[in-house]
């Protein structure tokens, strides 16, 4: 019978992960029984199979983390198999009650060498990183360099500095919603709590949104001050800053007022930013715009849209900018809440990017979400979705002639749903850890 030659079986095995890829918990439920699949066809497929199936490892269960710690770790046979993670998951399903002394960071340091990126979501930090010293043996996981910690909540704000001060390579760090006490209500001028200019972290990517409540605001505020005081000041490129806001149907206002002063220190070599705008006229924002001398990407995103003129405010921050010549892209995301305005200001817009001010500019996106709350949904998507859209997109083209000669603009319309809070679903439909021993 003729067989495939390895080469060409172990390279279709890893383009699975790039075919299932999407958000973590897509990938958990393609990739992986996708994989098992794979490593049951036959003994040649088992090596390649399991190589991509370490690669990333998900744990949201006590069950799957004691078949990690039974069957991998305490395994001679499979703990060989460990040097293959790059990634790991950890979280807890939100219904599932969540578990302690599982400690996966006093258990695995050592033990993951080629572990770059790490991500703790809902409930995995006071589930894996609730003994005392976990903070402290964090450091053994010298090769992480991107940490993404989301819904969860820490015991004091020094564990949280204390965890990525430890880290030795972390570069790019993206948190989301945070929790941890909560500040006092009247903070003083210095938030920092310490830090004064220490070696770590020196991050090149930072990613931070904040609820909208006064409680979050001030851990928001006194997270930046703290990082404003680190490394991270001569060396970060790619900054995204935001506020949510689940009382607003958009989800998103303008942060200068909760961010403020402590990113003005941190925007000195910023390249990439994308930041909230709020509908007031935020001179702070144009303040900060003013500063950043090395912008070369520049993405605003405006959210819950009533005013009319909000093209008009947009522009003004664009053409704050000191050195504008340098400006490769440029993104402008709004959501309207209801149908989409007239469009108020987008000519001066299209004015304003004149080619001899902008000389470098590549790309122009322009990403516009709307409602119809006067509508049931279904009519939306039969109607706003195959009307609508294409006319937003024409009106705002035509209202951008010099832009649209150019060949420069990209315009995209979506009609959505009027906003409800979603359903997180963390759960994957299958257990890898089961078919590893």
């Amino acid at each position: 019978m003729s067989t495939f030659p390895p080469e060409l079986t172990d390279e279709i095995i890893a383009w699975i992960p790039v075919v299932c890829g999407g958000s973590w918990h897509e990938d958990v439920r393609q990739r992986y029984p996708t994989l098992l699949s794979c490593s049951l066809v036959c003994s040649a497929w088992l090596h390649a199979s399991r190589h991509q199936l370490f690669e990333v490892l998900s744990i949201g269960t006590p069950e799957r983390y004691d078949l990690l710690v039974s069957r991998v770790l305490h395994s001679e046979k499979m703990r060989m198999h460990l040097p293959s993670v790059r990634t790991v998951y950890l979280f807890i399903d939100p219904d599932t009650p969540a578990f302690h002394g599982k400690p996966f960071v006093l258990e695995f340091a050592g033990h993951l060498p080629n572990l770059t990126s790490m991500l703790f979501y809902l409930h995995g930090v006071e589930a894996f990183s609730s003994h005392p010293s976990s903070v402290v043996v964090m450091s053994r996981f010298s090769t992480v360099r991107t940490l993404k910690i989301q819904n969860c909540t820490f015991p004091s704000f020094g564990d949280l500095r204390r965890t990525l001060s430890s880290l030795p390579s972390l570069s790019s760090l993206v948190l989301g919603n945070l929790s941890w006490p909560d500040p006092a209500a009247d903070l003083s001028p210095r938030l920092s709590h310490g830090a004064s200019a220490v070696r770590r972290p020196a991050l090149l990517h930072l990613n931070v949104t904040s609820d909208n409540d006064p409680p979050s605001r001030r851990r928001a505020q006194q997270f930046i001050a703290w990082l404003s005081e680190t490394a991270t000041t001569s060396s970060l490129l790619d900054l995204e800053v935001g506020i949510f806001n689940e009382s607003t149907p958009g989800g998103q206002t303008g942060c200068m007022v909760t961010f403020g002063p402590s990113l003005f220190r941190l925007g000195r070599g910023v390249r990439k930013l994308k930041i909230a705008v709020g509908e007031s006229r935020d001179t702070e924002l144009e303040l900060f715009l003013c500063t950043l001398t090395s912008l070369t990407s520049l993405h605003l995103r405006c959210y819950c849209v009533v005013k009319p003129d909000i093209w008009v405010q947009m522009e003004r921050l664009v053409t704050s900018l000191p050195r504008p010549t340098q400006l490769i892209e440029l993104s402008i995301s709004v959501i309207y809440d209801g149908p989409p305005a007239d469009f108020v200001g987008l000519e001066s817009l299209d004015a304003a990017l004149r080619p001899e001010l902008l000389r470098a500019l590549q790309a122009v996106k322009l990403d516009i979400w709307f409602s119809r709350k006067e509508r049931a949904w279904s009519e939306v998507e039969e109607s706003a979705l195959a009307v609508t859209e294409p006319t937003v997109r024409d009106v705002m083209k035509n209202r951008l002639p010099k832009l649209s000669a150019r060949n420069i603009i990209e315009v995209t319309a979506h009609a959505f749903e009027p906003w409800v809070p979603p359903r997180v679903d963390v759960e994957p439909e299958s257990d890898p850890m089961a078919a590893l021993s």
